[in-house]
C-alpha cells in the first residue's frame, strides 16, 4: 500500500466534542508519534494532545488522516514553540511502506522507533559525493543550532534515497556470510504500527548487534545497523561489517555523528568502540 505525502489532520475540542478545524500538512512535518507530543498552538491558543487517531506516523501515512482530540490549556508567558528543541540532527525522508494486510502479532519482530530508521547504514562507494550533501547539512545543524539540551533545527536527508543503488548485495549473501550464529528475526516494523515493512528483514548476531534492512526479489536496498551498543566482541564484529562493506564497495555512514567510515575493521572497531 502506497504512503501518503500529506495528511488531512483534523482537530476536535475533547470537551465539547466540536471541531476546531481541520488542514492538510505535509506528512513529513508531523511528528513520529503523537505519544510525544506535549501541546499544539492553534490559532495562538494552546491545546493539550488528549489523543491521536491514529497514533504514528507509521499509521496516518498508511490512512492520509488523523484525528486529534485536544483540551484548551494555559501556557507559561515564558514558554515559546520555537524555544522546543529536536533530540536528533536529522532524520531521514522518506520511511518505508508497511506491508499491506500484514500483521506482527505472535511474530518475533525487530520494532524500531521512525525516528531511527537508516540513521546508521550502508552506503555505496559510488553515491559518496551524494552522501557528502547530507552530511555536510547535517554538520551544519551541530555547528549553528546546537542549544545544549539539543537543536532548535533540523536536516532532513533526501540526497541518498536509495542506499545501495548500484550494488548487488542479496539476502542469501548476507545469510552466509553471518552464519548459522546469526538470529533472524520475522520481520521488521515500527513501535505503534500493526503492520511489517514491506520488504524488511532484521538479524541479530551472536554478539547483540543488529543489523535490518529491506529487499526485494532478494536484493538488498538497504542495511543498516540499529544503534551502537557495546557488544561482546567488538573486533569480531568489526571484521565482519569491514568484510561486507569490501566485498560490495560499501562506506558505513553514522549520520548523526557525521561519521563516514571506509571499509576497513580498525575505523570500524573505533567506532564501535565509541572512539
Amino acid at each position: 500500500m502506497p504512503t501518503h505525502s500529506t495528511i488531512q489532520v483534523r482537530f476536535i475540542d475533547a470537551n465539547t466534542g466540536q471541531s476546531l478545524g481541520e488542514t492538510a500538512m505535509p506528512a513529513d512535518k508531523l511528528p513520529p508519534s503523537f505519544d510525544d507530543v506535549a501541546a499544539l498552538q492553534i490559532d495562538d491558543k494552546s491545546y493539550e494532545v488528549v489523543s491521536a487517531e491514529p497514533r504514528t506516523a507509521a499509521e496516518f501515512r498508511e490512512t492520509g488522516t488523523v484525528r486529534l482530540m485536544l483540551r484548551a490549556k494555559s501556557l507559561p508567558a515564558t514558554v515559546n514553540p520555537r524555544d522546543i528543541l529536536y533530540s536528533l540532527p536529522t532524520l531521514c525522508d522518506p520511511i518505508p511502506a508497511m506491508e499491506e494486510g500484514s500483521t506482527k502479532q505472535g511474530l518475533n519482530v525487530l520494532e524500531l522507533h521512525e525516528d531511527d530508521w537508516r540513521q546508521i547504514e550502508f552506503v555505496a562507494l559510488t553515491l559518496e559525493s551524494s552522501a557528502e550533501i547530507d552530511l555536510r547539512a547535517v554538520a551544519r545543524i551541530h555547528n549553528k543550532h546546537f542549544k545544549g539540551a539539543g537543536f532548535d533545527a533540523i536536516h532532513i536527508r533526501k540526497a541518498v534515497p536509495s542506499p545501495l543503488e548500484g550494488t548487488w548485495l542479496t539476502l542469501d549473501e548476507l545469510r552466509s556470510t553471518l552464519g548459522p550464529s546469526a538470529s533472524w528475526f520475522d520481520g521488521l516494523s515500527f513501535q505503534g504500527a500493526p503492520g511489517l515493512i514491506a520488504g524488511g528483514f532484521a538479524v541479530k548476531l551472536a554478539s547483540g548487534l543488529m543489523l535490518y534492512g529491506t529487499q526485494r526479489g532478494g536484493r538488498i536496498s538497504v542495511l543498516a545497523l540499529r544503534g551502537r551498543e557495546s557488544t561482546t566482541d567488538v573486533e569480531g564484529d568489526a571484521r565482519l561489517l569491514a568484510s561486507i562493506a569490501t566485498r560490495s564497495q560499501l562506506l558505513l555512514i553514522d549520520w548523526c555523528r557525521v561519521e563516514q567510515l571506509p571499509p576497513v575493521a580498525q575505523h570500524i572497531r573505533d567506532w564501535l568502540s565509541g572512539r
